[in-house]
């Protein structure tokens, strides 16, 4: 992913009379395109990415001037090269306004409740609320739709419908002035909620997209007194419905009983063939204020806005809402019933570290409310188009990645969601397989057999990654996508997934893809990929990138594991490949050097060697493993994105270096804005939000760091530390070959228990300490906190460990 580095338009714009690419001065006037054209540092063309991304179209306002011409005036006027540059716009950052530091608290003390006095000024650390068919920033003036897309193939983007539902309200009359007032983003009832309290009313705002009536967004306003006045009590509202969108041919219809409606295509199709989704939106008319008569004590006043792609299913549920309004809080309750639901089913709670459970509660939240619910009606379910790095929130035109779906989605946010949701795992996944046919045209575009999956892709599954060197190279996300199917099925046994849903098919035509990549080498005597590019993005264009080779022989293997599943078989090909594939080491310093030809002490951007240990579990040596960890938390740039510091975390539990883990692992709270816990990609405030990406890492630091779950194919293993400042570790909802199991977690004990047990799954036995004790729904099993395993039943259908 093509991560933001720094956010300082003057450096490259205005200040420097010359830029440094490569060591070498570049005339100023160049433009940013030609910039991305000269400049074969990566490096460099993320710093103009952030510019032109982040930057350039906050100029127009004064406060963004203001702080603008106050780095211009701070700059040195030498040349700097890019070391220099970074440490300058370190130093410089929180003159701009965006990214200053706010002094914000959440002053809440309840794990899932995150509340403040006031909103941040910074409007890109606004809370969202969504149910993975749609999602808005709240407050905002957009809603996205899921798999909704303007644009043909690299200019696609989310596109833009503006909201009908983003109301703020402010009390009107006497007494103003002594109103309290309070935000809240409750993520156990995935709401948000506004308060404001007087001695005589409390007004509440509750806005939601409903989680069980996914087409329905949601916001209620609630005024009730509080004293004996009976004066008539008022309070405004103001709506943002913004701009008329770029992104639709919208045409409204007039208002019709309080009703409002509005229909329209996207302007422009991903591709000559995909066509153009047509959006239908229903929406209720929001007036100037509302007023609780003086005869009464309390009333309700609801907003709906039902959104789909059809005329009929948008009405539907406009006309549901309407129905269960009619029948108390029933459409409130039914939406925080749902929510209760997905919670039930997985959940990490912890005692005696607030800030790390709130931390760990949000980054459920966001990732969770960008994934279609678990408990709807099967008429209510719909296509899921991928989780993108800012999830289903973010995505304008030029900012976020413009809700493209990356590698993110398998190697950060999927592994967390495949150990409590399965089900939600495999939605991740078929979008993949659903889009089989246009990897396999990927494929044979690059001049390869089988699938290739795109670097970048939303609709359509094409290819729509604007930039050529991540385009071109960074093949390894058909590997990821390859590993996720592995844990995918070794967690599941899901032989309907391999048989009836291109599984298996997906799977041989990763092998293929990568059968054609890989070359003999008769210098090395071993297969190579040449001309890739790894996770690092700061080195593009390399040969045998140690990560996508290692990645490349997973997937080559995965077949025949697959196959054994559903008595099938396959080539032998694709095993001789895996068996002969060139892995770069260092024999000498015992450490994988990240490339051929990789120079000791070059930055690195992020984690890339080091997920072999981890996700991809590569028979390393605690030496190797040791060195690789050393080695590369020395030369990680220090401000790449957020995902880095869990992996390096998880390996220093690997090796129970505790104290080295929790110092890393604390580098992931900087990137946590209040007071909503939003998530920025750089820990500056700079970058993607709200970037699901860095919490997909913290949470696998939190499961499979400090919980330290492994899926094998053959087995499940943990061995859990406590969390810093942390008495207990409470694991509720881990799923595991069809069982639910739970982990209570404390200073010297775990104690397993199975809470469900589905009709047909294996029967599961606890092997720790050499004794094996069969699991029984209900029945806790205790053992000393250490490294333990569950294993299947062996009249289970057997797993050969590749």
């Amino acid at each position: 992913m093509k991560t933001h580095c720094f956010a300082v338009v003057a450096l490259l714009l205005v200040v420097l009379p010359n830029n440094i690419v490569n060591g070498k001065s570049v005339p100023l006037e160049l433009s940013l395109g030609k910039i991305s054209q000269k400049a074969n540092n990566m490096k460099w063309k993320n710093l103009k990415n952030n510019i032109k991304n982040n930057i350039i179209s906050e100029l127009d306002r004064d406060k963004m001037k203001a702080g603008f011409q106050n780095i211009v005036k701070l700059l040195p006027e030498s040349e700097q090269t890019y070391d220099d540059v970074k440490k300058t716009t370190k130093q410089l950052l929180d003159t701009l306004p965006m990214f200053a530091k706010e002094n914000i608290q959440d002053k809440s003390t309840d794990p899932t409740v995150f509340m403040s006095d006031r909103l941040p000024s910074n409007s890109r650390y606004m809370a969202s609320v969504g149910n993975g068919y749609l999602s808005t920033v709240v407050y905002s003036d957009t809603v996205y739709m899921n798999g909704v897309y303007n644009g043909f193939l690299r200019e696609s983007h989310r596109a833009r419908i503006p909201s009908t539902n983003s109301i703020q309200m402010s009390l009107a009359g006497k007494g103003v002035g002594d109103s309290q007032q309070s935000y809240a983003l409750d993520v156990k009832k995935g709401v948000f909620f506004h308060r404001i309290t007087t001695s005589d009313v409390v007004v509440e705002q509750r806005v939601y997209a409903h989680q069980y009536y996914t087409r329905l967004l949601v916001s209620d306003i609630i005024i009730s007194r509080q004293s004996v006045s009976t004066s008539p009590i008022t309070v405004n509202l103001q709506t943002n419905y913004g701009p008329e969108s770029n992104d639709f041919d919208f045409t409204k219809n007039p208002p019709h009983q309080g009703i409002r409606a509005m229909h329209g295509p996207i302007k422009t199709a991903e591709t000559s063939t995909s066509g153009k989704p047509v959006v239908f939106v229903y929406w209720t008319e929001v007036p100037n204020n509302l007023t609780l008569p003086a005869s009464q004590q309390s009333q309700r006043w609801t907003f709906l806005t039902s959104m789909a792609l059809d005329d009929n299913e948008a009405i539907k549920f406009y006309k549901l809402g309407i129905q269960l309004l009619a029948d108390d809080d029933k459409l409130y309750n039914s939406h925080v019933s749902a929510w209760e639901y997905k919670w039930n089913h997985g959940r990490v709670d912890l005692e005696g570290n607030l800030n790390l459970a709130k931390a760990i509660y949000g980054s459920m939240y966001y990732i969770l409310s960008s994934l279609p619910p678990l408990s709807t009606d099967e008429s209510f379910k719909f296509p899921f188009y991928g989780l993108s790095p800012g999830g289903l929130a973010q995505g304008a035109q030029g900012q976020d990645y413009q809700g493209h779906v990356f590698w993110d989605m398998e190697t950060w946010m999927y592994p967390t969601m495949l150990m409590f949701y399965p089900s939600l795992a495999k939605e991740m996944l078929l979008y993949r397989t659903v889009h089989l046919d246009s990897s396999k045209q990927n494929a044979k575009d690059f001049g390869c057999n089988g699938a290739k999956f795109a670097w970048e892709s939303a609709y359509t599954g094409h290819e729509v990654d604007p930039a050529p060197d991540t385009r071109d190279f960074e093949q390894h996300i058909t590997g990821d996508v390859g590993f996720a199917l592995q844990q995918y099925i070794a967690a599941t046994r899901d032989t309907k997934f391999l048989n009836s849903q291109r599984g298996f098919e997906t799977i041989k035509s990763i092998a293929d893809f990568w059968q054609c990549r890989a070359k003999w080498s008769t210098e090395r005597n071993a297969y190579t990929i040449n001309h890739v590019m790894g996770p690092d993005e700061y080195h593009q264009n390399v040969n045998n990138s140690v990560y996508t080779n290692v990645v490349a022989k997973i997937s080559l293997n995965l077949p025949y594991y697959a196959a054994n599943l559903i008595n099938s078989t396959v080539t032998e090909d694709w095993k001789n490949i895996a068996d002969n594939m060139y892995i770069p080491f260092d024999k000498e310093h015992q450490y994988h050097p990240e490339y051929d030809g990789y120079t000791n002490g070059t930055t690195v951007k992020q984690a890339d060697v080091i997920l072999l240990g981890f996700p991809l579990m590569y028979n390393l040596s605690d030496t190797v493993r040791r060195n690789d960890l050393v080695y590369y938390q020395q030369h990680t740039d220090s401000h790449g994105p957020a995902m880095t510091w869990g992996m390096f975390a998880i390996g220093w539990l690997e090796l129970g270096e505790e104290q080295k883990a929790n110092d890393v692992f604390n580098q992931s709270f900087a990137n946590i804005q209040e007071p909503f816990k939003v998530w920025t990609e750089i820990s500056d405030g700079s970058g993607a939000v709200n970037f699901c990406t860095g919490m997909g890492g913290f949470l696998q630091a939190i499961l499979f760091g400090y919980g330290g779950f492994r899926i094998h194919l053959d087995k499940l293993e943990f061995s859990p530390v406590l969390p810093p400042s942390t008495t207990r570790f409470n694991i509720t909802g881990l799923n595991y070959l069809d069982s639910s199991l739970d982990f209570v977690i404390s200073e010297d004990n775990v104690i397993v228990t199975m809470t469900s047990h589905s009709a047909g799954a294996a029967e599961l036995t606890l092997v720790y300490n050499g004794q094996q004790t069969p699991l029984q729904t209900g029945k806790p099993v205790k053992i000393a906190r250490g490294k333990a395993k569950i294993v299947p039943s062996t009249t289970f259908v057997s797993a050969k460990t590749w």
